[in-house]
């Protein structure tokens, strides 16, 4: 699931793309100001002569602090001048500023020598992509989300609810937490037997996120433990940056927890995920066939105290609506 080296050298022309754009776009602003505003040109000028000056004292031997402050205070009033001049035409201050799509990386996909949030994304998507998710988030999404397939007469334990009546409130708080993410974050478990839409909602909320630009990354619970044992065990350089995404995207859905063989190994990786993503402040959904009381006898307590304490829970109940609609289909 990592990048490959081809496609790696695409996402970087893409940035160097974006960069050529963004020259063309500041070069053409400036020589439509410099028509515009002739008098710009002669401050600029003169901001470089002082720019130039300023370094040129400090190899001669002056008092550097002195020389800096003295550039600094110059910079700054033939800034405001200009600034001045500019908004007196009718253009705005940051006018010359590129354009950037990502303001935090400047378009260069690195900040301080580290993969910026946008191109990790960016090889999300690509990676996505590649495995057809893209084509499932078409299909499994709020528009979509049918809350006619879920029976109105299914009742399952004390609530009083039908599974229809679940549905829609388990339907609304996953938009409410989508709503809300940018400002709160925060954690879903989503529990039910298979088939009764858990999935289907998580992709959802992943493809809701998705077009608002948060960074999300899904893996079943037996793809996300093959991530670790190959990084653990082989160190794969090619899972290497899959695996820092692990902890470091905005969103980590874990579909299927307990679908996958658990052992000492699953189960401290497990924890150091859950830990780990709740001591950056980054949000999981985690959804499990797993009743409570199973997952606190697959799992240690350690993580059943962890999950229980900060995820909200969000249940599904009813058939299985994957064998109802392939029965309505035949």
């Amino acid at each position: 699931m990592a990048l490959s080296n081809e496609q790696y050298d695409a996402l970087m022309r893409q940035y160097n793309h974006k960069q050529a754009r963004n020259n063309q776009i500041v070069a053409f602003r400036t020589d439509e100001l410099y028509s515009a505003i002739p008098d710009l040109s002669g401050l600029d000028e003169e901001v470089s002569k002082v720019s130039v000056s300023s370094i040129a004292s400090i190899f001669s031997g002056e008092d550097i602090s002195a020389a800096t402050a003295a550039s600094r205070r110059k910079l700054n009033e033939l800034k405001d001048r200009r600034v001045k001049l500019m908004e007196s035409h009718g253009f705005p201050a940051d006018y010359l500023e590129p354009p950037y799509d990502c303001p935090d990386c400047k378009d260069t996909g690195y900040i301080n020598g580290k993969r910026c949030h946008c191109f990790k994304q960016a090889a999300i998507n690509i990676i996505y992509k590649q495995s057809n998710i893209s084509n499932i988030l078409s299909k499994e999404n709020f528009d979509n989300f049918d809350l006619s397939v879920y029976d109105n007469d299914y009742y399952e334990g004390s609530s009083g609810l039908s599974a229809r009546a679940t549905a829609q409130i388990a339907l609304e708080r996953a938009q409410n937490f989508v709503q809300n993410f940018k400002e709160k974050g925060g954690n879903l478990l989503l529990l039910g037997q298979t088939g009764c839409g858990k999935t289907f909602l998580s992709n959802c909320i992943a493809k809701a996120l998705l077009d608002e630009g948060i960074s999300v990354i899904y893996f079943t619970a037996s793809e996300l433990f093959k991530v670790f044992e190959e990084q653990t065990f082989k160190k794969n350089a090619d899972m290497a940056d899959l695996h820092d995404s692990i902890f470091d995207c905005d969103l980590l859905i874990i579909d299927d927890l307990g679908t996958e063989f658990p052992n000492n190994f699953t189960i401290t990786k497990l924890f150091q995920c859950l830990n780990e993503r709740l001591l950056r402040n980054k949000s999981t959904v985690i959804s499990t066939n797993l009743s409570l009381e199973e997952m606190r006898d697959t799992y240690s307590e350690r993580i059943t105290s962890r999950v229980f304490s900060y995820y909200d829970a969000i249940r599904l109940i009813g058939d299985d609506i994957r064998i109802k609609q392939v029965m309505l289909n035949k």
